[in-house]
């Protein structure tokens, strides 16, 4: 008996997140006509690529035991810049490469902040992002700067056969992360990081550097997402990083209670932000007030934690 109690108790660890998407899909199918149509599936996909390539990058870190706040600006400062420059005639070769250069630099900088001064992710990483957001400000003036070259445009808003490009984009970069962290020896101690950090050391593994590199690699799928972001709605959009900050640690955290309780997890932060973006479809068809959506995703965030930390009473990755 003790151990069927077990076994349920798992389940709910480790699935509880998996079956409330399957439940959410369900009602909404037969509360809202078309929800399950092709085409509304596929919205809820292209809705959701910006969302979880940033998720992926805070995923990274989450399961070091630390946080990145730091894509709340990264995002919108890559957006004004790839905007402008495109405005002012650059090509789009030299864009993106400032744009992933934007990324690098501010992973360097909470690299710096973290690990070498020892400051605290969260504080570090909500500065940095405060001082983004101060840059794309006094870069574009506040002023929204739409794109108007298809021929960029096209790289995102486009299909590649029946598939949208940014789907493809969004899955093969999972399959990179994902492949990274579970199929590779660095990945599995960026893993072991967050669970023993002493028994990194004890391998003779340099943490601190290895820690480093993660923020590195955060930052630039952070550029990245603020890149794909911008070129999907089709134009920088003043703070467009600060509308993401809430959904993209929900997406992360409902990863947390999908396959591995309490743990970070790359397929997990996947069905996450499906699952935010299915909620935002079904209930703006249920004809739920545009204001009350944040509410109920943030509902959604304190039910997940909670899910995710019954077996011992906390989250064991995150731990800044």
């Amino acid at each position: 008996m003790q151990k069927q109690s077990m076994t349920s108790k798992d389940i709910i660890n480790n699935y509880g997140a998996t079956f409330g998407f399957i439940i959410a899909i369900v009602v909404f199918s037969i509360t809202s006509r078309g929800f399950f149509s092709g085409l509304n599936l596929q919205n809820i996909l292209v809705q959701s690529t910006s969302l979880g390539i940033c998720a992926f990058g805070l995923t990274f870190v989450l399961i070091t035991g630390e946080i990145d706040l730091s894509y709340g600006g990264v995002i919108g400062l890559v957006g004004a810049v790839l905007a402008g420059m495109l405005k002012d005639g650059h090509s789009i070769g030299l864009v993106t490469l400032v744009c992933l250069a934007i990324g690098l630099g501010t992973g360097v900088f909470n690299a710096i902040l973290i690990v070498v001064l020892k400051l605290p992710s969260f504080l570090a990483t909500v500065a940095v992002m405060f001082l983004c957001m101060g840059a794309e400000r006094v870069y574009n003036q506040g002023i929204t700067t739409w794109i108007r070259d298809q021929g960029v445009l096209s790289i995102v808003q486009t299909n590649i056969g029946p598939v949208p490009a940014l789907v493809l984009y969004l899955f093969a970069l999972f399959a990179i992360c994902w492949f990274l962290q579970t199929q590779t020896k660095a990945g599995q101690y960026v893993r072991a990081l967050g669970e023993n950090i002493n028994a990194v050391k004890e391998v003779g593994i340099r943490a601190d550097l290895l820690k480093f590199l993660v923020f590195v690699v955060a930052g630039l799928i952070f550029a990245f997402a603020g890149y794909i972001e911008t070129l999907r709605i089709g134009g920088a959009v003043m703070y467009a990083g600060k509308q993401l900050l809430l959904s993209v640690l929900a997406a992360c955290f409902l990863g947390t209670a999908t396959f591995k309780a309490g743990k970070a997890n790359f397929p997990g932060t996947l069905i996450g932000a499906f699952f935010l973006y299915t909620l935002l479809s079904g209930f703006t068809a249920l004809g739920m007030k545009f204001y009350l959506v944040p509410v109920a995703q943030g509902l959604i965030l304190i039910i997940s934690v909670a899910i995710s930390s019954v077996r011992r009473g906390k989250i064991e990755q995150v731990q800044f």
